[in-house]
């Protein structure tokens, strides 16, 4: 059997030599993380280290001497790939490639192999070193990469809501999807390549707006921007465009991506509620002027009636009269709180920080002296602080603790708590009393307007105060739901974000 050396021995002592070559077979036996090994020049194996004992599974004395072909899936045997392998290295000095191979108990592992021919002074091959490596979990990990890959881009190309493509630093389009061509009408040869400014309305390229977007997005990272955009044919539409920056693992910009949503649909709906809005609001100014100059007329006339001829009606009379003018009165408050309803969706939100249990104790204490002499044993406990509309957040704790006052009225023992608790990050706020209550069946109608579960002539009220508090709620971000029972009192709940919320 040959020996082989790697090492160059020329000018050298022969001691020195044979030292360097022994502590260089040690090194190549110990490592266990490649499968190093050297080949005869027919293939058969010569020499085993550690690595390979470990990678395919035979110990030193079961392989040396078996063909190395042993290590490959039988079809590349019967293929020939092995001794094609071997002619490859001969011909060409080294031969790498990468494929499945066989262990000793049969199971494959995915290997990267690097075939290197030796040859003696003369120049004639004399055999083979090999090196593999186990890229099995490399390969795999690529393999789901790549896969995810391929979902992603399947998934994005077949989006048709949403144009979604890419551009290159210099803003030329460089891919396209489905929804690109539906929104702007281009196909993708007719578009990539060209400078992504085609989209952009002649006064905003004037302005120099496609290369300030490129220049924001870049620098902050990313940009969002409203406006309108051109499709193919020349139609403007409004846009939201948001142009996200890419870079490399080592920040260097490597392009954008942008995606874009045709909301020219949305914006013309936004715009004729707008003007809805408007026609409401001069519509309930009016029926209020119109409504109030008759309710006063009544409640007057009936007044003068009471004043100037009560000696001349007897008590049903009179009592009729009294039920015409808290009509007439009930009438008002009626349009007051409508207006008040109507009003509040437009109203902006003046945000500030809040103190709940400050401003709770001052609604407690108003309805107290408003209610007389019935005793209401009142708790208010330490509420967390929260972010809005300080006058609105009064006016639901109004309303909410205003019910508990009026529903708990006449029963023995009442009791009322204003609390809250925390759910998570959340806080819930709570107006809790034992009251008359009423039939959860029921309870879709509470936030509605004008929607009443007791009778009027029971309780007081218009049936607006519920849905006002939870319209006031809502633009705040939050939710208001209520529990019940009847003659078993009712609670009410409502959330306030621990963010501020956006004013509007």
């Amino acid at each position: 059997m040959p020996t082989f050396s790697l090492m160059t021995t020329r000018h050298r002592p022969a001691v020195a030599t044979r030292e360097a070559t022994d502590s260089f077979r040690l090194l190549v036996e110990g490592v266990r993380d490649y499968a190093i090994f050297m080949l005869d020049g027919a293939g058969r194996v010569l020499t085993w280290n550690a690595g390979a004992e470990r990678l395919k599974g035979y110990r030193a004395e079961d392989i040396i001497g078996k063909h190395f072909s042993c290590f490959y899936p039988a079809d590349a045997v019967e293929a020939g790939k092995p001794a094609r392998m071997l002619a490859l290295a001969a011909r060409d000095g080294r031969v790498e490639d990468a494929g499945w191979r066989v262990r000793r108990d049969g199971s494959r592992f995915w290997a990267d192999v690097v075939i290197t021919a030796l040859r003696d002074p003369d120049g004639s091959v004399i055999g083979f070193a090999k090196v593999t490596r186990d890229t099995t979990e490399r390969r795999r990990a690529d393999q789901a990469l790549h896969e995810s890959e391929e979902r992603f881009r399947l998934l994005v190309e077949s989006v048709k809501e949403y144009a979604i493509f890419m551009l290159d630093p210099a803003g030329r389009v460089a891919s396209w999807n489905a929804g690109a061509e539906a929104i702007k009408g281009y196909k993708a040869e007719e578009i990539l390549g060209q400078h992504f400014s085609v989209f952009y309305t002649a006064e905003d390229v004037a302005g120099g707006k496609p290369q300030q977007h490129l220049d924001e997005a870049a620098r902050e990272g990313r940009l969002e921007d409203q406006g309108w955009r051109l499709r193919k044919d020349g139609h403007r539409f409004w846009a939201d465009a948001v142009i996200t920056a890419l870079r490399d693992p080592a920040g260097t910009l490597i392009g954008f991506g942008k995606v874009t949503r045709d909301l020219t649909v949305r914006r013309r709906i936004e715009e004729q509620l707008a003007q809805t809005n408007s026609e409401l609001e001069r519509f309930s100014y009016s029926v209020s002027h119109d409504l109030r100059a008759p309710l006063r007329a009544i409640n007057g006339y009936a007044q003068a009636v009471l004043e100037d001829y009560a000696a001349a009606l007897d008590p049903e009379g009179q009592r009729f009269l009294g039920i015409i003018r808290d009509s007439a009165k009930r009438g008002g408050e009626l349009i007051d709180a409508l207006l008040n309803f109507s009003r509040l969706g437009r109203q902006t939100l003046s945000v500030e920080p809040v103190d709940l249990t400050e401003l709770a104790r001052g609604v407690v204490d108003e309805l107290r002296r408003s209610a007389g002499p019935e005793a209401m044993d009142t708790v208010v406990d330490p509420l967390p602080p929260a972010s809005g509309d300080r006058t609105l957040l009064r006016q639901v704790l109004t309303n909410l603790i205003g019910n508990a006052f009026k529903f708990t009225r006449g029963r023995p023992q009442p009791q009322i708590e204003i609390g809250a608790r925390r759910e998570g990050q959340a806080v819930v706020y709570f107006v809790r009393d034992n009251g008359v209550g009423f039939d959860m069946r029921y309870a879709d109608k509470l936030f509605g307007v004008f929607q009443r579960l007791h009778r009027a002539d029971e309780f007081e009220g218009t049936g607006v105060g519920l849905a006002l508090a939870q319209r006031i709620i809502q633009r705040h971000g939050g939710r208001i739901w209520a529990d019940g029972k009847v003659d078993g009192g009712a609670t009410f709940f409502f959330t306030l974000p621990a963010e501020r919320p956006a004013a509007s």
